[in-house]
């Protein structure tokens, strides 16, 4: 039995990356949550599109959902950091888009770096798990995003106006996004595991 890709006229089966399949979930998470889809559509596409191994297996299951929506602001290139049943911890570089994706797992990043008078872009992308963001106290904290069957918590005091501006997007489903400051007692417990 051979392992050769089968030919589509003259060109081959193109493959696709684990990035792809990803970025299929988050269209599938995006069409339950808007009732584009049926939780059990969604259920059944997740599960097909995670096995998918190449476009033209992945394409039938995005096929009537339309382009997903561009989230997020310009900029360049962004800092992408998945957790796939996992835990990641980063400080992004200062100055970029970042996009955190927790796919039943979780996500901590470490903003506290911002500089006063700049502005952070994270979408932070949730199902069934957490992304925690920890920045500093001055850090003025704006969360634009959503949350179906999930939970979005901004645990920071009144800011002074003078720090960083860090500007939230993104969906938790079933999942959860969580804001702390850096010397908070929650923020504490954690750092010390």
């Amino acid at each position: 039995m051979s392992t050769l890709p089968e030919p589509v006229g003259e060109v081959a089966v193109l493959r696709i990356s684990d990035a792809d399949r990803e970025q299929a979930v988050v269209t599938l998470n995006d069409a339950v949550a808007d009732g584009r889809l049926t939780w059990d559509e969604h259920a059944e596409r997740v599960e097909l599109a995670l096995k998918a191994r190449t476009r033209a297996d992945l394409a039938p299951y995005l096929a009537d959902l339309g382009k997903p929506a561009v989230r997020g602001g310009s900029g360049g290139t962004p800092q992408r950091v998945v957790a796939r049943g996992s835990k990641i911890i980063r400080s992004p570089e200062p100055g970029r888009r970042v996009e955190a994706r927790a796919l039943f797992g979780a996500v901590y990043l470490k903003l506290t770096d911002a500089e006063p008078g700049s502005e952070v872009l994270v979408e932070a992308t949730s199902f069934c798990g957490k992304v925690v963001l920890i920045v500093g106290a001055d850090a003025t904290v704006i969360d634009e995003g959503d949350a179906v069957l999930g939970k979005r918590k901004i645990l920071t005091s009144a800011p002074s106006g003078e720090g960083p501006l860090i500007r939230i997007t993104g969906r938790s489903t079933l999942g959860h996004l969580k804001v702390v400051q850096e010397g908070s007692g929650w923020w504490g417990h954690w750092h010390a595991r």
